[in-house]
């Protein structure tokens, strides 16, 4: 008898630790049967044509910019995937464009005001006579470039290095085509991430983008739609992101909304305190 127990032990141990290596397995968002390369000169030129419809040339006119943007969270899940002590909370994000260098201000909630800023990596906080504090964070290490990244993706996405075309599928009634990209390699990598860009095929605009979120979880992976386009004077950026995540089975785990754009509001300098 107690052979066999811990014969079932040993089984349930087993299959437990299966699940886990494929639970906690690198995400990977190459399709089935997939095989690079399929067409990287039609990739190429999607992207570039999807750049020319979001009018990217436009953000080399600015030194910065300023966005206020909503961001919501749903459910347990939601509230656990986020660092913030409220489900829906407003920011005032200030960036450079095509850097990591920007600072995140609190607009309501428990931590109204206060700002945290990232350069060259390193995190720190303002203290309310606008002291800089170098302070790790890891939670505005991640979101400060991560909502960055989601505001200028049409024009980041162009620093890929390796890309490929997917081929076209109807999404929402839709008829779309896919790129994927990331760098130095399609297949997945522990420190990169891999995109599926989903461009109308029309407009040429995003519809949406598949993602992975290696500096963050290596097993997950999320769905970015892009919709409600706003022109900004030439900047054309989405008015809501509602995102999806590997994570849950249906519905939406945040959706981000972006309030007003402002180029120029602050200066670069200010947001490079540490130099």
């Amino acid at each position: 008898m107690k052979k066999v127990l811990l014969f079932i032990l040993s089984i349930l141990s087993l299959t437990m630790l299966v699940g886990l290596f494929f639970y906690l397995k690198l995400s990977d968002l190459r399709p089935e049967r997939y095989v690079y390369p399929n067409d990287i000169k039609k990739a190429k030129q999607l992207l570039e044509a999807m750049g020319q419809a979001h009018q990217i040339d436009k953000w080399n006119d600015i030194e910065t910019y300023n966005v206020l943007l909503e961001d919501e969270f749903y459910g347990f899940l939601g509230k656990k995937t986020h660092a913030f002590q409220e489900q829906k909370i407003r920011f005032s994000l200030s960036y450079i464009p095509k850097t990591y260098d920007g600072q995140l201000k609190t607009l309501s909630g428990k931590e109204k005001n206060s700002v945290w800023g990232i350069q060259s990596g390193k995190t720190y906080l303002l203290d309310e006579k606008g002291n800089t504090i170098i302070k790790e964070n890891k939670n505005m290490k991640f979101y400060i470039p991560t909502y960055q990244y989601f505001i200028e993706f049409p024009n980041r996405i162009l620093e890929a290095t390796t890309i490929d075309y997917l081929g076209s599928k109807m999404i929402n009634g839709v008829k779309s085509e896919g790129v994927i990209a990331s760098w130095n390699a399609i297949a997945p990598q522990n420190n990169l991430d891999q995109y599926i860009i989903w461009i109308d095929a029309l407009s040429k605009r995003i519809i949406k983008i598949d993602y992975t979120v290696r500096d963050k979880y290596r097993f997950v992976s999320g769905v970015a739609h892009y919709q409600d386009y706003k022109d900004y004077n030439g900047i054309i950026l989405p008015s809501t992101i509602p995102v999806e995540s590997n994570l849950l089975k249906e519905g939406y785990l945040h959706k981000m909304s972006i309030k007003s754009f402002t180029p120029n509001k602050v200066s670069s300098k200010s947001l490079r305190p540490l130099n």
